[in-house]
Parts: structure tokens; C-alpha cells; sequence
């Protein structure tokens, strides 16, 4: 009878505290008026949101910059170079030369491409107006010798090819670019359209922008550029231009049309 008890005394006592404890907890609780917890939640959804439309607007907003920057000189078909600058070049341990300002991005993007197993190789880099000019004629000539007169000639070289004077690779700012894999395999055909299917002009395409280089001649884009699609063909114009342009689809004629405005 005594353990009986005592049982029950304990069992009481542990009820009791229970009780207690419950009651202390519903008094003492904080009183929350009905419909502000979701009241709360909509509003932080609201700041969040705020927040990502600011940083979209960031990321669209036409990056700072002035047509006489030497990252965003024009030069092509219609816009012949000004001044050939020898002094900026530098040369590779492959023997050709660039820009001496666009090689530590140029060389950062071959090596994050080698980590995604895409070995990058170089095909052609600053050109001198003299050497375009032996490599323009000798197209013409071999049509020619085809049976194409001389103007139809050099109205198809100019396709592919540009006049000498006129040519990016004049400005060391740009190269001609593919992978390993591909010349292993294309040697005969290393300049070709179908390159932007392989693995490592997708690459390009999407990656080339983050270390600042565009692809110059986009698709679609001929009667804008006057040159055909060339997805080998990358240009240095610094990270914010080329992540803006590529976003917008833009050829560098229409980027700096836009800079004209601002």
C-alpha cells in the first residue's frame, strides 16, 4: 500500500509540473495578431524579389565605356584601321603574336577550358597589313585561276577574308580559335561553320564572354558585320562589354551604336 502511494505521490507531482509548465508557456507567449506571420512572409517575398529585379537591372545596364577605348576599336569591312600599333603586341611561345593586354585573359580561358577537358588551340593571331595582303591576293588568285574574273574574285574572298587594312587581326585583339580534337580530325577543313556544333565551340559560345572576348561574326549577322559566320573567330572588348553584348545578342557595330547614345 505504502509503494502504491508513493507511486501515486510522484506521479501527481510529475502531472503537476506538467501543467505548470504549459500554463507558464501560454501566458508568457508572444502574441501574434492573426495574419501577420503571412504578412511577414510577403514581405520578405517581396524584398527578395526587389532585390533580384535590382541585380537584373545591374546586369542590363549598359556597362560604362568610350568609342575611343583601345579594347573597343572598330575595325572591319567599312571601317579600315587608323593606325597600325606594333608596340602593344607580344609574342606566344607558339610564335604568334597578341596584344600584350588580352594574354592573361586569353590564358586563363584556355585553362579553364582545360579543366572542362577541352584542349584550346590557337590557329591565327595579329596579322600585319602586309602579310593580309599576300594571304587576300592569294585567294583571289586562286579563284581567278579558277576562271572567276578579278572582281568577282575579290568579291568572294571579301566573304571570308577582309581587304588588308581592314582586318581585326591587324589590331592583335582578336584569334582565330578551335580545340585539339578538331584539328586532329579537320585538318583540311580547320576554319569551318560546322565547328560551332562540336563540344568546344559550344564552349566558346557560352564561356568566352566571362574572360572578355565575343564572337565577332554571329550568325545571322552578315549584313551587319559584312563578313560571313565565323564561330572561331573571337574578339577581346573587356568582360562587362562582352557579357552584355553576348546577353543581348548584340555584333559590336550595334554595342557601340548604343554607346553613341549614351
Amino acid at each position: 500500500m505504502k509503494l502504491k502511494k508513493i507511486i501515486a505521490t510522484i506521479t501527481m507531482s510529475v502531472l503537476g509540473v506538467i501543467l505548470i509548465y504549459g500554463i507558464n508557456r501560454f501566458v508568457t507567449r508572444e502574441y501574434v495578431p492573426k495574419g501577420t506571420k503571412e504578412a511577414i512572409a510577403a514581405k520578405i517575398n517581396t524584398l527578395n524579389e526587389q532585390e533580384q529585379i535590382n541585380e537584373k537591372k545591374v546586369s542590363e545596364s549598359l556597362p560604362e565605356g568610350e568609342l575611343t577605348d583601345w579594347n573597343l576599336v572598330l575595325v572591319g569591312p567599312s571601317h579600315k584601321l587608323k593606325e597600325e600599333a606594333t608596340e602593344t603586341l607580344t609574342t606566344l611561345d607558339n610564335g604568334m603574336m597578341l596584344d600584350h593586354r588580352i594574354v592573361d585573359p586569353y590564358s586563363q580561358m584556355l585553362i579553364a577550358a582545360q579543366e572542362d577537358g577541352i584542349d584550346l588551340m590557337l590557329v591565327s593571331g595579329y596579322r600585319s597589313i602586309s602579310y593580309q595582303e599576300q594571304i587576300f591576293n592569294e585567294n583571289v588568285n586562286a579563284l581567278i585561276y579558277q576562271g572567276e574574273s578579278e572582281v568577282s574574285a575579290k568579291k568572294i574572298v571579301k566573304q571570308t577574308s577582309t581587304e588588308p587594312g581592314y582586318s581585326e587581326h591587324h589590331t592583335g585583339l582578336t584569334f582565330d580559335i578551335v580545340d585539339q580534337d578538331w584539328s586532329n580530325n579537320f585538318t583540311d577543313n580547320l576554319l569551318s561553320e560546322a565547328y560551332a556544333e562540336t563540344r568546344g565551340g559550344k564552349w566558346l559560345a557560352t564561356h568566352a564572354r566571362e574572360y572578355g572576348f565575343i564572337l565577332r561574326y554571329p550568325k545571322g549577322k552578315e549584313e551587319i558585320t559584312e563578313i560571313s559566320f565565323e564561330p572561331w573567330h573571337y574578339r577581346y572588348v573587356g568582360i562587362e562589354h562582352a557579357k552584355y553584348i553576348e546577353a543581348h545578342q548584340l555584333t559590336l557595330e550595334e554595342y557601340l551604336d548604343l554607346l553613341k547614345e549614351t
